[in-house]
């Protein structure tokens, strides 16, 4: 979907849209917007996800983040290859997983990782740090946290998936 059809739809990019991707389940059709917006030191990242009621889109739920570094190396960017959208629960409602990073800081540090799961209202995430691998140098960084719900048998196929999108995107391999 390109910023055109968005803008036809009354489907609001807030900032520069990187993508937007349409799926649809039993619930009926849903639109997930990534965006970004910079200004300055300030960084801003919004996956905004949309459902089409009768006539029109309304919006169902928003994740926002960023950084604002003023004076420092400032960075935050959507992994948009790592989306998915899943029904790992069989229900017929989709979960949107949306992945992302952020930095502020100097020198070589570590990014700012999140894998989040949304499921109609319920959101699961696994947040932490990038493991950085510097030729010659041993690796550092790599820790993560689990939202507590993650860790119950009830959510183990989610914590699955997210385990697996986390390898890809927490990796860090600078030259």
């Amino acid at each position: 979907m390109d910023a055109a059809y968005l803008v036809a739809q009354n489907i609001a990019a807030l900032g520069e849209l990187i993508i937007a991707q349409h799926v649809a389940d039993t619930t009926g059709e849903h639109v997930l917007v990534l965006s970004r917006k910079h200004d300055r030191d300030t960084i801003q990242l919004h996956a905004t996800y949309f459902t089409r009621d009768q006539t029109r889109w309304r919006q169902e739920w928003i994740i926002r983040d960023g950084v604002d570094c003023p004076g420092l190396d400032a960075d935050a960017s959507f992994f948009p290859a790592a989306g998915s959208f899943t029904d790992l629960n069989h229900d017929g409602r989709m979960e949107v997983t949306v992945s992302y990073r952020t930095f502020c800081g100097g020198g070589v540090d570590p990014y700012t990782v999140k894998v989040i799961l949304r499921d109609g209202s319920t959101k699961l995430a696994i947040r932490g740090e990038s493991l950085v691998r510097i030729p010659g140098q041993p690796p550092f960084g790599g820790t993560h946290q689990y939202d507590k719900a993650l860790l119950s048998p009830a959510y183990a196929a989610y914590k699955q998936h997210l385990d697996q999108i986390w390898k890809v995107v927490s990796a860090d391999n600078r030259k």
